[in-house]
């Protein structure tokens, strides 16, 4: 792959997972302040080339995520990888269940720390809907 093509399929793979992108902000823009070159190639690398993979969906994938960083407790990247599942087709009843099943394995505290995040995340997409 050309590196013009490189850096098209990590345009494409940020927009889809994380949406347009806002000037100056996320993670990339923080690191571009500090180093422009360092910020290209984690993007480069983290969405154009393990993010782009196709052996699991990207729904999946994102799902996958939002189990894990529900386990560590990183709410704030909780908060962006939840916006990719559901940018990626995941439901809002799907995301919260990825969530959900890890207390046993995980802590107990994290998922409804986890919940919470993923409550925000909806109520700012307009999609939450409490259970019944």
């Amino acid at each position: 792959m050309s590196e013009s093509d490189h850096d098209e399929l990590t345009r494409r793979t940020a927009q889809r997972l994380f949406g347009k992108p806002k000037r100056g902000e996320g993670a990339y823009a923080l690191w571009r302040d500090f180093n422009p070159e360092l910020a290209r190639e984690f993007s480069r690398f983290y969405v154009g080339r393990l993010y782009a993979r196709e052996t699991i969906s990207q729904k999946q994938r994102e799902l996958c995520a939002v189990a894990a960083l529900t386990v560590l407790n990183f709410q704030e990247e909780l908060a962006i990888h939840a916006g990719a599942a559901l940018n990626c087709g995941a439901t809002p009843q799907e995301v919260p269940k990825s969530c959900s099943r890890w207390p046993p394995t995980g802590a107990h505290r994290a998922p409804w720390k986890g919940l919470r995040t993923l409550k925000r995340v909806l109520e700012e997409r307009g999609q939450w809907k409490p259970a019944d």
